[in-house]
């Protein structure tokens, strides 16, 4: 009787065990997997907050480059800080 009990409450231990480790694994990946999705959502929330900011500065820089009294050189430059703006964002400099 000891001998094939001692084997089977071994075996049913090791089990339980090996369960219960998975079990917690998989409540800290669970964890882990949803403090992801959070921080995920928050950085969308600041990149479609940065999307309207540079929409908004390419409306002003083209209302300031298009405005006759403003010198041509400002103007020149407004355009060119535009197509930088826009070139970041079309080639996605700002995902590093």
């Amino acid at each position: 009787m000891i001998r094939l009990g001692l084997p089977a409450i071994v075996l049913l231990i090791g089990t339980a065990w090996f369960a219960w480790a998975s079990y917690r694994r998989a409540v800290n990946a669970e964890q882990a997997l949803a403090e992801l999705n959070a921080e995920h959502r928050a950085l969308m929330h600041e990149v479609r907050a940065l999307e309207k900011a540079v929409a908004a500065a390419e409306q002003g820089l083209r209302t300031l480059s298009s405005h006759p009294s403003v010198p041509r050189d400002v103007a020149v430059t407004a355009d060119l800080t535009l197509a930088d703006v826009r070139r970041m964002v079309e080639h996605k400099e700002l995902d590093d």
